[in-house]
């Protein structure tokens, strides 16, 4: 009886196991069934990604979303969502990937697959209104420094235990934050700033790169054909050239090699 029961328990995990299996190696075939990518990105992060006039998102990482989805066969569904909250959506499968300028941490990595390379290389630094004399964090003193919540810009001021971090949803409202003077500085990407520059943000570049910061793109955890075809995809929008007109398009360059190269 006993024997029959663990045979019993071991036929029903392999079966288990083995449709845990065919469950990972269908997630592609899962996307092409449904016609749709469903891709999630912050949406409050010019210009990379930020809402039309008529509720859409567009920027650099929308249109690298849609050209992944269109090279898969697939109509692409972008899905605008707190940059806090995007590495528990695409854990827990509510998305199939993200194209979020997402930096690779310890801690992403725990939840969520990243691609093999960056798809942009960049840094980080810090920027102040125009009228400022600041030129480092120490010059700042105790003022507040905004950054949008959950991102790499944070981490950064609590591991050195800056005392005035405020932290917003996303760069769009950390502008107004600047403009209406509830903010003294703010980190984010030397690019974004740039752009925010070029566009009338009244900001300047405060001291040199604070660190490098390199985004992938994500994607749920054992999905390796999904990966697989994600990686050709963006490899091929390499070679042929469409990545980096995309960069040119958006922010003025191609930031997607790394420097000197």
């Amino acid at each position: 009886m006993l024997q029959s029961r663990v045979r019993s328990t071991l036929s029903i995990l392999g079966a288990l196991t083995l449709a845990l299996a065919s469950a990972a190696h269908a997630e592609l075939a899962d996307v092409k069934k449904r016609g749709e990518l469903r891709v999630v990105m912050s949406g409050e992060y010019p210009p990379f990604s930020q809402p039309t006039a008529s509720g859409d998102l567009t920027g650099f990482d929308a249109d690298v979303a849609r050209e992944i989805a269109k090279r898969l066969g697939v109509k692409a569904k972008l899905v605008k969502a707190e940059f806090s909250a995007i590495v528990a959506g695409v854990q827990s499968g509510n998305f199939d990937l993200a194209v979020a300028s997402q930096s690779k941490t310890p801690e992403r990595q725990k939840a969520v697959d990243f691609l093999s390379k960056p798809y942009y290389y960049d840094g980080f630094q810090l920027f102040v209104p125009k009228s400022s004399k600041a030129n480092t964090l120490a010059d700042l003193g105790n003022k507040p420094v905004a950054v949008a919540l959950g991102t790499v810009f944070e981490k950064y001021l609590r591991d050195r235990k800056y005392p005035n971090v405020v932290t917003l949803s996303g760069e769009q409202e950390i502008f107004l934050a600047l403009g209406a003077g509830r903010a003294s500085g703010m980190i984010t990407t030397r690019s974004v700033g740039a752009v925010a520059i070029k566009n009338g943000q009244a900001l300047r570049a405060a001291g040199s790169v604070l660190q490098q910061d390199n985004p992938y793109i994500t994607l749920g955890k054992n999905q390796p054909q999904l990966k697989a075809a994600v990686e050709k995809a963006l490899d091929d929008m390499r070679k042929d050239g469409t990545l980096k007109r995309l960069s040119v398009k958006y922010l003025g360059s191609d930031i997607t090699v790394p420097a000197g190269r």
